[in-house]
């Protein structure tokens, strides 16, 4: 009897302790690992972090840095990460038809016109002098893309040329890896390159560039450029807290969506980015075009369809039906709990 008194004031004791702290009592919370570029694209986990949203799933929410891409792959696989963000390559296809169970979970950042986080980049001598005034004047300029092809930068390349009824026959292209690509334009290695922001203001506020046309007149509407990714320890070995971390996800994409509405929301958000991206200058998220995050995390299967088509058809791998690249399952337990985002 003694002992069961005992324990009930030790637990009396905790849950006093819990109240007077103002945290609820409960076991230590599940360590979640997921690799990041550190970019305004993946606002919505760094929102979910700061507002505590991960934390009231019981989850200890880890950020790696500079763990993305092709080098993800391996740490997915291993369970060194749990999760990754990231664009949609032919990397990603390569890695599942490799065996590695890594399957697109949510949408993180979509491109829709009104929210132009990107733009088609363009020396500013070329838009003064009047060389450059319509889609067809990028006729015999040095673009620049990435390599290796294909990626997204020479997909984008390719549907902005196509609005001038042009080809990459009808332009040089420079090999530029992307974070070079303001140095590129300062330089005059390149006459034009897509830049994603804040990249984008950069280059204008240094008067290199102009930011000459908004990625939704060439991108197709809605297409998800950001998009979160699952591993097995998610997909397979704990299924509930892929449920619990999408559900944390979608609060933070729709209080950053909601946050933007308010006219001071640029001035709330900036200290959070501040902290997770290598953007420190507080002054030009008043001038930035900002990302959009959508509120039900949906990703765009046409855009998807679209970007995997143009990499099967130049030298990529052959996703097929990029269904099958999807799992939606914690998107939809996460609307179940929340109900879809009200307008």
């Amino acid at each position: 009897m003694a002992i069961k008194i005992q324990t009930s004031v030790a637990a009396i004791l905790a849950l006093v302790g819990a109240i007077v702290g103002g945290q609820p009592a409960r076991a230590a919370d599940t360590p979640v690992h997921i690799g990041v570029i550190g970019i305004l694209a993946e606002a919505g986990l760094y929102v979910a972090q700061e507002r505590g949203y991960f934390a009231q799933e019981g989850l200890a929410v880890e950020f790696i840095k500079d763990l993305y891409g092709p080098d993800a792959f391996p740490a997915l696989a291993t369970g060194q990460i749990d999760a990754v963000g990231g664009a949609f390559g032919p990397e990603v296809v390569n890695a599942i038809q490799r065996g590695i169970h890594v399957k697109l979970v949510a949408g993180m950042n979509s491109y829709i016109p009104g929210w132009d986080s990107g733009f088609l980049a363009v020396r500013k001598e070329l838009i003064d002098s009047g060389k450059v005034k319509d889609w067809k004047d990028l006729k015999g300029l040095k673009i620049a893309v990435s390599e290796p092809r294909p990626n997204l930068t020479d997909y984008f390349a390719s549907k902005y040329l196509a609005n001038g009824g042009l080809t990459f026959a009808d332009v040089t292209t420079v090999n530029v890896p992307f974070a070079n690509m303001i140095a590129a334009l300062k330089t005059g290695g390149v006459d034009a390159a897509h830049t994603s922001e804040p990249l984008s203001t950069v280059v204008s506020d240094v008067g290199a560039a102009v930011k000459w046309k908004p990625v939704s007149s060439y991108a197709p509407s809605g297409l998800t450029v950001a998009i979160l990714q699952f591993g097995p320890t998610l997909l397979e070995k704990a299924p509930d807290v892929g449920d619990r971390l999408l559900t944390a996800y979608m609060r933070g994409a729709r209080d950053y969506n909601d946050t933007l509405k308010k006219p001071d929301g640029k001035a709330e958000l900036a200290p959070i980015l501040m902290k997770y991206t290598p953007v420190k200058d507080r002054g030009l998220y008043d001038r930035i075009a900002w990302a959009y995050a959508d509120p039900d995390a949906a990703i765009d299967m046409a855009g998807l369809q679209d970007m995997a088509t143009y990499y099967a058809t130049h030298a990529g791998p052959n996703a097929g039906d990029v269904k099958t690249l999807v799992e939606d399952r914690f998107r939809q337990a996460a609307l179940k709990r929340l109900g879809p985002y009200k307008k």
